[in-house]
């Protein structure tokens, strides 16, 4: 036990050294975590004006393989264009270059998306205006994100070693087995020469059958 004790202890001290995130896939398998959703506000509601025959932007550092939504609304009717793009590809189309653009809606009104960058990095939301009049454009960004929330169980997981362990070490350490006391007497003890009872040290007369032992 006071083995087993030790081991738990040491685990408990490498758990609370590496983090209980070690342990989700063991949680997993044994139903011990929740699966969630965590939504983040990347790019609040704006209002954003849009100049005739002109276009304006907004840039946000994204996450890779993390799904992005996001709704655009054109106030007071009319239409705009709507581009998704990363830096590098956002420099060669407002030089009036061919592009490659992640997300495009060129008639955009009232437009929910949805769009999952490909790597980390800064993509850049074009809102372009072809028409002779000024705009007003609400756009909102969000991410969405799958998270596992561990049990309190897994969570407190190396303090509860540790307890176990500290337990078990104590229960191991009083109950084991104790040397049996040296008692000098059991050496000069001797038997009665004649009836066999054992005599006291120094005792001359047996006590049961009264014989002396000289």
């Amino acid at each position: 036990m006071l083995g087993i004790g030790l081991l738990i202890i040491s685990a408990g001290l490498y758990v609370g050294n590496q983090g209980t995130q070690i342990l989700i896939p063991v949680a997993k398998v044994t139903g011990l975590v929740t699966q969630g959703v965590s939504i983040n506000s990347v790019i609040p509601t704006t209002l954003l004006p849009v100049p005739a025959s002109n276009y304006t932007y907004l840039a946000a550092n994204l996450k890779g393989n993390t799904q992005t939504t996001g709704l655009l609304q054109v106030e007071g009717g009319g239409e705009i264009g709507f581009y998704v793009m990363n830096e590098e590809n956002f420099s060669t189309w407002s030089r009036g270059q061919p592009t490659v653009i992640s997300l495009a809606k060129p008639d955009a009104v009232n437009y929910n998306f949805t769009f999952t960058p490909e790597v980390s990095e800064v993509y850049y939301f074009v809102f372009s205006n072809q028409d002779p009049v000024h705009k007003n454009v609400l756009f909102t960004l969000k991410t969405v994100e799958s998270t596992t929330i561990p049990s309190p169980f897994i969570e407190y997981a190396n303090f509860e070693m540790l307890v176990l362990g500290v337990l078990l070490t104590i229960i191991a350490v009083k109950t084991g087995k104790k040397p049996p006391k040296y008692k000098a007497e059991d050496e000069s003890a001797v038997n009665c020469k004649f009836c066999g009872k054992k005599l006291k040290t120094g005792e001359t007369f047996c006590s049961k059958c009264g014989r002396s032992q000289a």
